[in-house]
């Protein structure tokens, strides 16, 4: 018998009984207890339940938050950047022999991931790495695979280093000096932002050097003993080819020596906002015949190849809209007089077929200039003009350039004109166009000999290219 039948049969009994009447009030009175005390138990039990439910929301939120100070942490330690370039390249040549050959709707995409980081007061890390290729296309342009123009060139799918290096305050006094050491900061450099539509992103003058490199250099800053705005003198180390011989690490007497690069670089500003001076000497020694293999039995060291340039440029001359550059370069071979076996399978020599010890002399020049069109409509758009020159023995270190044309290596003209037009402060289209008239063969190569455009020894080398493209860049 449960408790309700059992109360219920008391009350029963109580009706017919007067002398239990206050005794069936009072059970009355027992029975609303006992129910309150029910609800109160049960209450008690969904609050003990809530303040679970409770905790384990809160604990939740604290994780959240833990999470957030960790990212924040992560962020303040490393910032990053992005950038993305979808090209379309509409290619067609003429060859020596009047022979024409298209090539359009080319498509590439350009990956770049940016990073940075202020270790210390200082010292302070960058680095970039890039993915560039034709789409659908695992094919390598020339020299692509090699160690300067990894990223650079349009390859595979593979996300190369393209920089990674610290900056290295180690004196602060009368002269600032800073160290820079890793993989250098030596692709895109001036006056290539004009038609990037960027700031400066490297320290050598783009005629002569441009392409991923490891290395050392000192910054001397001369603004405070000089008082003249962004004087400073580097002097820069590096390797274009290290020989490998396998696991023989202390030497090898049948190896071909490395390539050492040395530079100096003098800047400048000249008293007017937005200027810069540049005067520069590179030296590439002991150039190699073939920089995929360092056995000698297809390999030799070539001689050398001395760079010098002076450049100038004004961005944004007296608040005009208008930005003005100019290059002027010269190289000159300083030959072994040895003979290797190139990438190609061709004997050959530092700019000629053959072992000669002549000295060759080239020159270049290139001068451009940029228009911010008064449309703020239109976001203020850009028309830009680019020429440049290159006489037969001309050579600049640009293979790794991000223009697949290598036009400043040419050995004869090229023209580019293009239209910047903004979308945001994020993004932009370019459309451009590109001529380029060859006048010798080779350019940017130093082996071999170059021969006049039409000759016999030029066979089927290009004559004339001309390039039609559209590019879309975000760079965030």
């Amino acid at each position: 018998m449960n408790r309700y039948m059992t109360l219920s049969l008391i009350a029963a009994v109580g009706l017919s009984t007067p002398l239990l009447a206050d005794a069936t009030q009072d059970i009355n009175r027992l029975e609303d207890r006992i129910f309150e005390l029910e609800k109160k138990l049960d209450q008690q039990k969904v609050e003990k339940v809530s303040d679970k439910e409770a905790q384990e929301s809160f604990n939740y939120e604290l994780e959240d938050r833990i999470d957030e100070v960790e990212t924040a942490t992560l962020v303040n330690k490393v910032n990053f950047g992005l950038e993305l370039r979808t090209r379309l390249d509409n290619f067609s040549t003429e060859a020596a022999s009047g022979k024409d050959y298209d090539r359009s709707s080319v498509w590439s995409n350009r990956f770049r991931l940016n990073m940075d980081s202020q270790i210390t007061r200082y010292m302070k890390f960058s680095g970039r790495l890039s993915m560039y290729k034709n789409w659908a296309d695992l094919g390598d342009y020339p020299l692509s695979g090699l160690d300067f123009a990894q990223g650079r060139r349009p390859g595979d799918s593979s996300i190369y280093v393209e920089r990674a290096y610290i900056d290295w305050k180690v004196y602060d006094g009368l002269v600032p000096t800073t160290l820079t050491i890793g993989r250098q900061p030596s692709t895109d450099g001036p006056s290539y932002q004009f038609k990037e539509d960027t700031s400066r992103k490297a320290t050598y003058s783009a005629i002569a050097f441009d392409g991923a490199t490891d290395g050392i250099f000192a910054t001397f800053d001369l603004q405070k003993v000089s008082g003249i705005d962004d004087m400073v003198v580097r002097l820069a180390y590096g390797k274009g080819f290290q020989a490998n011989t396998g696991t023989n690490y202390v030497g090898d007497s049948d190896a071909v020596d490395d390539t050492d690069l040395y530079g100096i670089f003098f800047d400048s500003g000249l008293g007017i906002d937005g200027s810069l001076l540049q005067i520069g000497a590179v030296r590439g020694a002991n150039l190699v015949a073939n920089t995929t293999t360092s056995e000698t039995a297809n390999n030799a060291n070539l001689g050398d190849v001395d760079l010098v340039t002076v450049m100038a440029e004004f961005t944004d001359l007296y608040d005009s809209g208008f930005d003005v550059f100019g290059h002027i370069a010269m190289s000159r071979s300083n030959p072994s007089g040895e003979t290797g076996t190139d990438i190609n399978g061709n004997e050959v020599g530092l700019l000629s077929d053959t072992g000669d010890t002549d000295r060759k002399t080239g020159y270049a020049y290139w001068f451009g200039g940029r228009y911010t069109l008064p449309l703020a409509v239109m976001k203020d758009p850009k028309v830009g003009l680019e020429y440049n020159h290159g006489t037969k023995y001309w050579y600049s270190f640009t293979q790794g350039s991000n223009d697949i044309t290598n036009k400043l290596a040419t050995r004869g003209d090229s023209i580019e004109l293009y239209y910047i037009q903004p979308i945001n402060r994020y993004a932009h289209l370019r459309l451009g166009a590109q001529f380029i008239d060859y006048d010798h063969t080779g350019s940017g190569y130093y082996t071999g000999k170059p021969y006049p455009i039409g000759d016999a020894e030029a066979g089927e080398a290009l004559s004339k290219l001309q390039n039609y493209y559209l590019l879309f860049n975000v760079s965030y």
